[in-house]
């Protein structure tokens, strides 16, 4: 099913939360996710999915690329990196999921 690993950038109004959020999801998700950050106002390009991590990132999120996704996850700029592994963990979930379907593996780095 997956031919390469997703690639997603993180999109916050604090810098750090996008780097933690990029940073966890290429270690949670290593085999699966290719993981950037970028700060607000900041046009993304070649990507497969955009998250944007707070209410000031959504409101700046520009439209995505075509072919990328566009998802909010609502994280306050306190959060905890046990908070955003949960959402990394839900999506690497729904990923192996998927290719467990065609049985298929992870992806080819």
């Amino acid at each position: 099913m997956y031919k390469r690993r997703a690639r997603l950038t993180f999109l916050s109004s604090t810098p750090d939360l996008a780097v933690r959020a990029s940073r966890i999801a290429a270690a949670l998700g290593a085999s699966w996710i290719e993981a950037r950050a970028c700060p607000v106002g900041t046009t993304a390009t070649d990507c497969d999915l955009l998250v944007t991590l707070d209410a000031v990132a959504l409101a700046a999120c520009q439209a995505p690329p075509p072919g990328c996704r566009h998802v909010h996850w609502p994280l306050p700029l306190s959060c905890t990196d046990s908070d955003i592994a949960t959402y990394v963990e839900s999506l690497v979930g729904g990923m192996r999921l998927l290719a467990r379907l065609d049985a298929s593996g992870a992806p080819n780095a």
